[in-house]
């Protein structure tokens, strides 16, 4: 009885040791133009993507309108651009970035239960 106890303690132990990775994969990147791509937030619902004159519209399902913009920020940055200009008024979100001579502009809004995100280049 002893030596099965041992066991059961032993085998618990060994499985509680087991590690778990789970991997998903990255969101969808857009390209917007010859210098400016952006990536998807992820675990929100895209509703549509609209094609803009040098840029891009995307709207998404919600109204966290701080959160989304947060993850096209870091992901602006995290691309080598750098913010340059940043407004916010009545919810909306406005920035500006640079990369070299190369421009663009970044807008989130909350308009009737959705985020849209404008990105324009240039």
């Amino acid at each position: 009885m002893k030596r099965w106890l041992a066991l059961l303690v032993l085998a618990s132990v060994a499985l509680a040791q087991i590690r778990v990775t789970v991997e998903t994969p990255p969101p969808p990147t857009l390209v917007v133009g010859a210098e400016v791509r952006i990536g998807l937030v992820p675990g929100v619902v895209v509703l549509e993507r609209v094609p803009e004159p040098q840029g891009i519209l995307v709207v998404y399902r919600g109204s966290r309108v701080a959160e989304v913009y947060a993850h096209h920020h870091r992901d602006l940055v995290a691309r080598g651009w750098t913010r340059v200009k940043y407004q916010v008024k009545d919810g909306r979100h406005q920035a500006e970035y640079r990369r070299g001579r190369a421009k663009a502009k970044l807008e989130v809004r909350e308009h009737k239960g959705r985020i849209e995100v404008r990105v324009k280049e240039g």
